[in-house]
């Protein structure tokens, strides 16, 4: 019994190859039709369904930060900052910031500065779906340099 086993086992490992590496292949469109979750304001969290011109949808999703870094918007950062010396309302953390997570994770875009701090986490992960459905050189941005 044990050398059957045993002859299984390495008839198995030899026919199945070793996983060496993944591709995940969603196929994102210029002209797709996107419409943010409307339930993102005060959350961290955002989401999109975007539709294909086959019909197809696709689920879009990631994550908002409200940071004292201010750039340009559709600039990218490996990394965001806040500002934890201020705790006022108008502190300098109220550059809004975008990081998809799903279908595939990208690095921080900038989007926009708001007036206060309380300004951007009310509103950041909304602005962060709905910048995805008309603003170019966030859409671009953000499908650039993507990783799993």
């Amino acid at each position: 019994m044990k050398k059957h086993l045993l002859i299984a086992g390495l008839i198995c490992m030899a026919t199945i190859p070793p996983a060496m590496a993944v591709t995940k292949c969603v196929k994102l469109e210029s002209n797709m039709t996107c419409t943010p979750n409307y339930d993102s304001f005060s959350k961290l969290d955002w989401s999109l369904t975007c539709t294909t011109s086959n019909g197809k949808r696709i689920s879009i999703s990631g994550i908002a930060g409200c940071s004292n870094q201010r750039s340009n918007r559709g600039a990218t950062s490996d990394i965001i900052t806040t500002d934890n010396t201020s705790y006022d309302d108008y502190s300098a953390d109220n550059n809004c910031w975008c990081k998809m997570t799903s279908p595939a994770v990208s690095q921080w875009v900038f989007h926009s500065w708001n007036t206060s701090t309380n300004d951007c986490l009310y509103m950041c992960a909304y602005s962060c779906a709905d910048a995805l459905t008309n603003q170019i050189e966030n859409m671009s941005a953000m499908f650039s340099n993507l990783s799993d």
